[in-house]
């Protein structure tokens, strides 16, 4: 069910953004066994879990034809890490969130808004979501950073996976308003 309305790949200020596949396994277990990328997620996963989440990834942009694209730096080719929307559920509801995992050497230089914003763009503008949700903890300033740059509005504080987190909205209209 892909689709041209959420591409598959694309390239976004030296970052280049595609569909999860199997060439990424090495990376993704890496990234996973690395705790400063796994900081804000719950800890370091097996690498079992890298796979898994390769798979779940896919079958995402299988089923809902679009979802978390995989990251590059196009400088060295190396491993970025993830961003995209996906479903999910959020504080008891089922809704489609805006999702950002970087590697350390990519924070703080502009990439998770920049990958946001067009993530948000072609949600919005193209697939005619009605709302994506951002969360995060209640503690990842780094992160709240991103949502308040991307103009989202503070809906809640929750728990999530056992942890504090804040939940975000941005509304088609608030969208089109900005």
């Amino acid at each position: 069910m892909l689709s041209q309305r959420y591409p598959t790949i694309l390239e976004i200020e030296g970052i280049l953004a595609d569909v999860p596949h199997d060439g990424y396994a090495d990376a993704l277990t890496a990234a996973f066994a690395d705790p400063a990328v796994m900081v804000t997620l719950g800890g370091v996963r097996s690498p079992e879990a890298a796979r898994s989440f390769i798979i779940r990834s896919r079958a995402h942009w299988r089923d809902a034809g679009f979802g978390l694209w995989f990251l590059r730096d196009m400088r060295d080719g190396s491993f970025g890490g993830w961003a995209g929307i996906r479903r999910c559920e959020a504080a008891g509801e089922k809704t489609v969130e805006l999702a950002y995992t970087l590697v350390p050497k990519l924070r703080c230089k502009g990439h998770a808004t920049r990958i946001g914003r067009a993530a948000l763009q072609l949600g919005f503008e193209n697939l005619g979501l009605p709302e994506i949700v951002a969360l995060t903890t209640e503690t990842n300033t780094h992160s709240l950073a991103v949502i308040e740059r991307l103009d989202f509005a503070y809906d809640k504080s929750f728990e999530h996976v056992g942890l504090p987190h804040v939940l975000y909205r941005r509304t088609a209209a608030r969208h089109q308003a900005a």
